[in-house]
């Protein structure tokens, strides 16, 4: 039988519809494939003078790679966390309200779960009545809320140190996403993103922000994963709106004295490391002064910090 002769421009024409198809399918599979972020930090030309400082408020530093910039400050990094955990940032939320989680937990101040374990002797340290607060009969004072979330940021900061050996040579951008992640999972949670940790390990933090991208949690508190992954894959806020809105003020002469909202002011007060000394916060409107430190405690679920509060 003779083959059928197909004419050369009907071959020609489908030949190319053929291979249009093929490669509509190809850009479209590359597209959906493509990562939400980049590897690698933001190129700023800009910088501080002699005395000054650089974009995010950090002082000049001749050795410091100045690509890696803006960064955050160490209280531009307590803020950002807080802006997360709550739609007030450090003023946080008086009164108790149902957070989004599934099931919601009742929750107060800046993102303190009331289900939590330790929640009723730590509210009854500062002076409320959990009860009452859990009932929503009773309001935070500032000096509460300030005094319950430095305890818990410090102890976030002391937990993510015992898991990432390397935490202190990496950018404070990409700290701040860990204590973030810490502050708001908890040791048992945040140890079992392993692909996380392992890639920050190794210094592969593209590879950590796709860890973050596929998680669970990210799905879960979704923008909050996604300011994450930016700053874990370029290492510096490249994105100003990534910055937090209100930042607690450093006071003048060095020694750590802060000022926070609602007249609220905190210093380190004795100890020779972030593990050991208390903070002593106090209320300008008040006679009451709170203290507040981290203790390394060991259950089933291995050895942590957690915060212990005491007020006078």
């Amino acid at each position: 039988m003779t083959p059928r002769r197909v004419p050369r421009r009907k071959l020609l024409a489908t030949v190319l519809a053929t291979t249009s198809l093929l490669l509509s399918t190809l850009t479209t599979i590359t597209v959906a494939a493509a990562p939400a972020f980049a590897d690698g930090p933001c190129s700023t030309s800009t910088g501080g003078g002699p005395g000054g400082s650089g974009p995010g408020g950090i002082p000049d530093d001749p050795d410091q790679d100045p690509s890696q910039e803006p960064q955050l400050t160490p209280e531009q990094m307590e803020a950002y966390v807080a802006e997360n955990e709550s739609r007030n940032g450090l003023y946080g939320d008086t009164h108790v309200y149902m957070d989004s989680a599934v099931p919601p937990h009742p929750t107060v101040g800046v993102g303190f779960n009331l289900d939590r374990s330790d929640a009723q002797a730590l509210l009854t340290a500062v002076g409320a009545n959990y009860a009452a607060v859990r009932a929503g009969t009773q309001d935070l004072t500032p000096l509460q809320i300030i005094t319950l979330f430095k305890g818990d940021y410090r102890a976030a900061v002391a937990n993510v140190g015992r898991v990432i050996d390397n935490f202190n040579a990496l950018s404070s951008a990409r700290q701040v996403v860990l204590i973030d992640m810490m502050y708001n999972l908890g040791p048992t949670r945040f140890g079992q993103f392993t692909g996380v940790i392992n890639a920050v390990k190794s210094g592969n933090f593209l590879a950590a922000s796709i860890q973050m991208q596929n998680s669970k949690w990210a799905k879960q508190v979704g923008n909050r994963a996604k300011k994450g992954m930016r700053l874990m894959s370029q290492g510096a806020v490249c994105d100003p709106r990534d910055m937090p809105r209100y930042v607690p003020v450093p006071n003048g002469g060095g020694g750590g004295w802060t000022s926070y909202p609602g007249g609220v002011e905190a210093i380190p007060w004795g100890g020779n490391s972030d593990s050991d000394f208390w903070m002593k916060l106090k209320s300008l409107a008040s006679e009451v002064a709170c203290y507040t430190t981290t203790v390394t405690v060991t259950g089933a679920n291995g050895t942590y910090s957690v915060s212990t509060v005491r007020c006078d």
